[in-house]
């Protein structure tokens, strides 16, 4: 059993096609089809059926992928670990990460990469959360830098690297500064929110439709700065994670407050391909940001 044999095999799993397995693992497809045919020789045990342009994973085969996946993820796990002997590497990094993160919290995680590796060039992609997590499928980027994922892949590892819960951003002198504000209070305030199509948006909108409350945000800005800017003013308020005030110098007349009545936690993750070896300079940024995540939030904690 080989390898690549695992990796074409959850490929075939997640898109049930063989041609278009063989265009995410990079070969082609008789290739792919031959090497999975010699996987189920080994095994003795047919892993797909087969129909037309079309194949589907046998009773056998839904249960061999939780075994693959722990396989390829227990590898990857020993090559990060192996990544802290190396020195001095040289290669290029690419980074899908969403809008509101790569404004506030991943430039201080580049800027300690940066320094600690000067020869490695950084490249960072920004799009949406759901648009991130299909780049890094695709193998557009190396790794991807998200928070509340909603990853259903046998393609990719979804990493949680913290949690925090949604709180209240309001000036410094507004009155909930008196009194942590509960969900419906907050909402009615003038309500300050990202774009709809932003995951902490859909988040807000989804913590809300559940406990029967409508969102109707008084502005709708697609920059977090622009948000902090308008807070700072006494335009409204807004709900948001504090790892998006990172830096904490940009803080200045504002004010983070606990909801008291939202418990739901706000996951922050990184992702990466689970099929094929991971470039060095992404198993180094990976090392590093798991290394350096856990000092910036305890900065960031209120």
């Amino acid at each position: 059993m080989e390898f690549r044999q695992l990796t074409y095999f959850l490929a075939a799993a997640h898109t049930q096609n063989f041609r278009k397995a063989a265009e995410l693992c990079l070969v082609t497809q008789p290739a792919l089809s031959r090497q999975i045919a010699a996987l189920e020789s080994e095994l003795g045990l047919k892993l797909f059926k087969r129909e037309k342009q079309r194949v589907e994973l046998t009773a056998a085969g839904q249960a061999f992928v939780a075994y693959a996946k722990e396989t390829l993820d227990v590898l990857q796990r020993g090559e990060q670990e192996l990544v802290r002997w190396q020195e001095g590497q040289k290669g290029v990094l690419l980074i899908g990460c969403n809008h509101s993160l790569a404004a506030a919290f991943l430039p201080s995680l580049l800027a300690t990469f940066y320094k600690r590796y000067p020869e490695m060039r950084l490249k960072v992609l920004v799009s949406t959360s759901d648009r991130v997590v299909r780049m890094v499928e695709r193998g557009e980027v190396d790794l991807g830098f998200i928070y509340d994922p909603s990853v259903r892949s046998d393609v990719v590892v979804v990493k949680e690297l913290f949690r925090q819960p949604l709180q209240a951003l309001v000036s410094t002198q507004h009155p909930f500064v008196q009194k942590a504000p509960t969900l419906s209070q907050i909402l009615t305030e003038p309500l300050i929110l990202l774009g709809e199509e932003t995951r902490l948006r859909k988040v807000i909108e989804r913590m809300c439709m559940q406990r029967g409350l409508e969102v109707q945000p008084a502005i709708e800005i697609g920059s977090v700065a622009g948000l902090k800017e308008l807070i700072k003013q006494g335009c409204g308020v807004s709900l948001i994670p504090p790892a998006l005030l990172w830096p904490p110098q940009e803080t200045d007349g504002l004010t983070l407050l606990p909801v008291s009545d939202i418990t739901e936690s706000f996951t922050f993750a990184l992702v990466y391909r689970r099929l094929g070896s991971l470039a060095v300079p992404a198993r180094q940024f990976i090392n590093t940001i798991i290394e350096q995540t856990a000092k910036l939030t305890s900065q960031l904690a209120p």
